[in-house]
């Protein structure tokens, strides 16, 4: 497990934070480029090889790679940060895509429109929405889903969960999730690699972004990059970046978020290359304080964990995406052992309660978090590490009583007590009072699927009351950050002042997300991210979209 070196207080330095602006003014001045006039632009540079389009980054922006040298209409070359991994945080996920009005929606019986998707939107972005890149999205989802599907021969089927957002207007309880059949993300990515090779366009690993390369004007000419350990100058006049998140550098976490969280299954290259080369010319970045957020289990022995340890740490396994916190005879509490949030809400929405900041005790009440069940839950449901109902591994503890386990995992006891009779009372009744747990359509989609429990009037309440009880400490993480380049309804990456940055385009998470920061539900990046960048490789090279 690969640690950075930020300091866990960072999480309790308060929502200030995120309104340190830009923070990238630890890069430095821009490093010039190589050049025999020595200047920080494009004119003299002594380009090591040039190419019509050229994609930095193999997750979505993959998608305007193959749709640009499908075009035909100029030489493509993608360059990879990582050595062997093509495809980053989007080929290890369960390849869920966001696409409305898509093609799977008639045979399912789906009723969608246009004016909902735009609604919904718009509605989760709230002030932050863009309509007119809204509207592209939207417009161009399943045409780019329609395309994917007949050029890599990938099968899609209507996933679980769908829209996370139940009171915003145009949410659909289901059709909107087009998810790979193989349920294996790597599987499509494969495929695109492949098929870019046979089209021609060179893919180079090992590869990374340091600078992007302008003229006199403005406009891109080209980037620097770095292969083993060696600089090169690559000319083009057409540049789509998607070079992921910042999850990874510790400076730009600190700076930008309100609270940092200390686990992320995000790839380990996202260390915010795009962010800070986009930001060195100009170009403007938004929404900066967000992630894509997903609850954690702490990978270790709860009774040794501390808040305010260094570490922000890679780890996939301890991901709890919609598998643990809404089954029946489960909570999640705070230290004081309170309830915080409805836990059958989907992983980015509960993610969102560790936000709450105390104006009394001045600090994020909710963190750490404590996942609490009994042996009923185990022996129903299991937990991560266990297999056919065993003991749990070394992330849990277990006592006879609640106030030990209370005692062990450093809980208040009288409220620990106090809230699993509530929610054994909640259990009874069949309505959770406090949040409303399994009242959601969105979490009736996904929840209930697994539980046979015929004797529950809600399938999400069931009593704490069968020991031994098991405690683990419960954590946000990430499977991505939000925030980065504005872009336009073509995936134009903007300047300050708002004006589209000429030859530049930007997909995925290194952009300001079209969502306005909220996760709008099953494959809420893939989707746009993907759209997005079959949009910039068609404007780029001149097709219509």
């Amino acid at each position: 497990m690969e640690e950075s070196n930020m300091n866990r207080r960072t999480f309790l330095a308060g929502i200030g934070a995120a309104a340190l602006g830009l923070g990238l003014t630890s890069v430095g001045c821009a490093p010039k480029a190589e050049s025999a006039s020595g200047d920080t632009r494009g004119t003299g540079t002594s380009w090591d090889e040039e190419v019509d389009f050229l994609v930095v980054g193999s997750g979505t922006a993959a998608m305007g790679a193959l749709a640009a040298a499908e075009s035909g209409n100029g030489t493509v070359m993608v360059i990879e940060k990582s050595d062997m991994m093509f495809g980053g945080t989007s080929s290890t996920s369960g390849g869920g895509f966001w696409i409305p009005m898509n093609y799977l929606q008639k045979e399912a019986g789906v009723q969608d429109s246009r004016e909902a998707a735009v609604a919904y939107v718009n509605g989760c972005a709230g002030s932050r929405a863009n309509e007119a890149l809204t509207e592209a999205f939207v417009d161009n989802a399943n045409p780019w889903l329609e395309w994917i599907h007949n050029l890599a021969q990938a099968e899609f089927t209507i996933g679980g969960a769908q829209d996370y957002y139940d009171q915003v207007d145009g949410f659909l309880s289901f059709g909107r999730n087009s998810k790979l059949a193989t349920g294996n993300a790597g599987d499509l990515w494969s495929s695109v690699k492949s098929l870019l090779e046979e089209k021609g366009c060179e893919v180079r690993m090992g590869t990374a972004l340091k600078r992007l390369v302008v003229d006199e004007n403005g406009a891109i000419v080209g980037v620097i990059a770095e292969q083993k350990g060696k600089e090169i100058a690559i000319k083009a006049s057409k540049v789509l970046v998607g070079t992921g998140g910042f999850d990874y550098d510790p400076q730009m976490m600190a700076r930008h978020l309100p609270s940092v969280p200390p686990l992320s299954n995000a790839v380990q290259t996202n260390t915010g290359d795009g962010h800070k080369a986009a930001a060195r010319i100009g170009a403007r970045l938004e929404m900066m304080e967000g992630y894509w957020g997903v609850p954690f289990f702490h990978p270790g022995d709860p009774t040794t964990f501390d808040p305010s340890a260094t570490g922000t740490s890679y780890n996939k396994e301890s991901t709890d995406w919609n598998s643990y916190r809404g089954k029946p005879g489960s909570m999640v509490v705070n230290k004081q052992g309170a309830r915080f949030g409805d836990e059958a809400t989907m992983y980015p929405v509960f993610t969102r309660e560790w936000l709450d900041f105390s104006s009394s005790s001045l600090a994020f009440e909710n963190y750490p978090g404590f996942f609490i069940c009994d042996s009923a839950y185990v022996e129903s449901f299991g937990l991560p590490g266990t297999k056919d109902g065993g003991e749990p591994n070394e992330w849990f503890v277990k006592a006879d009583t609640l106030e030990d386990l209370a005692a062990l995992l450093g809980i208040n006891p009288t409220g620990l007590v106090a809230e699993a009779a509530k929610m054994n009372a909640y259990a009874a009744s069949g309505t959770d009072e406090d949040f409303h747990r399994g009242e959601k359509e969105s979490s009736k989609q996904i929840w209930p699927k697994g539980i046979d429990r015929p004797e529950l009037s809600n399938p999400m309440l069931g009593t704490i009351s069968t020991p031994p009880f098991y405690g683990a400490v419960y954590l946000p993480g990430t499977c991505g950050t939000s925030g980065g380049m504005s872009i336009n309804e073509n995936a134009q990456v903007l300047n300050v002042d708002g004006e589209a940055i000429e030859g530049l385009y930007a997909c995925g998470n290194c952009t300001a997300a079209l969502s306005g920061g909220t996760y709008l539900g099953g494959g809420g990046t893939l989707g746009p991210g993907s759209v997005m960048a079959y949009i910039a490789a068609r404007h780029a090279m001149g097709a219509a979209v």
